[in-house]
């Protein structure tokens, strides 16, 4: 047999660069994507809620509007927007202390770091974090600009959702965000634009694949 050429040697590696960005991008899509959660049923919600009503940090309000969402169920990802008011004083309800934690942001970003992990592992991730640097410049409802910051929080699903907040993990630090918050308006949405990591991993991807290819090509 004759030894390939350069010609070859790069067609072969070309294409083993392709091969790689294709696994990776379905890797991502296996954990990005809400393929595998089927819709929460009837049964498994109040299996799950059961326990909400002893939560006396939920108010009643809230947790007829908590049930009412993942009720209604669609498997689809949503974006949760937050807007949020922190404590001057972290208060914890079992009024004992925490090392490190005396303001409610301080509070916060204790909570920060147990949510996250959280999230990752079930293919949702913060999309946006921001302070506010002014009051609302327009403002036809009293009361509407209480909040300090803003966050949306992009979930798989519900059910992934659900489990997070079901999670022992979560529980124990859960919490902080009690103790973080004076107020915190809590908002599901979706559509619009919003450039998520769906859009961004297989055009870096496609990029790191053509750079290569282009890079071995030059220097044959």
């Amino acid at each position: 047999m004759r030894p390939e050429g350069p010609e070859q040697t790069h067609g072969h590696a070309s294409r083993w660069a392709w091969v790689a960005v294709a696994v990776v991008y379905g890797l991502f899509l296996l954990w990005h994507e809400p393929w595998l959660k089927a819709p929460l049923t009837a049964t498994e919600l109040d299996t799950a809620l059961k326990g909400m009503d002893a939560n006396q940090q939920v108010t009643k309000e809230e947790k007829l509007a908590i049930r009412a969402f993942f009720s209604n169920d669609d498997g689809k990802p949503f974006y949760n927007l937050n807007l949020m008011l922190f404590a001057e004083r972290a208060v914890y309800a079992d009024g004992l202390t925490r090392p490190g934690i005396v303001t409610g942001a301080d509070a916060n970003d204790a909570y920060a770091r147990v949510v996250l992990p959280h999230l990752l592992r079930r293919g949702s991730y913060p999309i946006f974090t921001s302070s506010k640097i002014a009051g609302l410049l327009n403002e036809n409802a009293p009361g509407a600009d209480f909040f300090q910051e803003v966050a949306i929080v992009r979930y798989r699903s519900r059910r992934d959702m659900l489990d997070m907040i079901l999670d022992p993990d979560f529980k124990a630090g859960s919490p902080h965000k009690f103790a973080a918050l004076a107020k915190n308006v809590a908002l599901p949405t979706r559509g619009g634009l919003v450039l998520d990591l769906g859009l961004f991993v297989p055009l870096g991807l496609i990029s790191i694949a053509l750079f290569t290819s282009r890079k071995r090509h030059t220097s044959l």
